[in-house]
């Protein structure tokens, strides 16, 4: 009983210490700020360098491709009977 009573007033003066250590809010997250706007400067300047190129398609007709692989899809039975018939 004695050793948990000196536990924890050892525990309440390491709190009071550290609470008396850090006088204000500002002072205790002031290297935090710091880390996440040197983070989003980071960020920022990585999407600068990437450019419209990396975003834009590479090839120009790749919708009209898209738009017709449905038509081809339906005509490719009749291409295959078509070309089993010629041989």
């Amino acid at each position: 009983m004695e050793e948990e009573s000196r536990k924890r007033k050892e525990r309440l003066a390491k709190m009071r210490q550290s609470r008396d250590s850090s006088d204000t809010v500002e002072e205790s997250v002031s290297g935090v700020v710091e880390e996440i706007v040197a983070k989003h400067q980071r960020e920022a300047e990585q999407q600068q360098e990437i450019g419209i190129e990396a975003i834009a398609p590479k090839r120009a007709d790749w919708d009209l491709k898209r738009d017709l692989q449905r038509r081809l899809d339906a005509l490719q039975p009749q291409n295959e009977a078509a070309v089993t018939q010629l041989i």
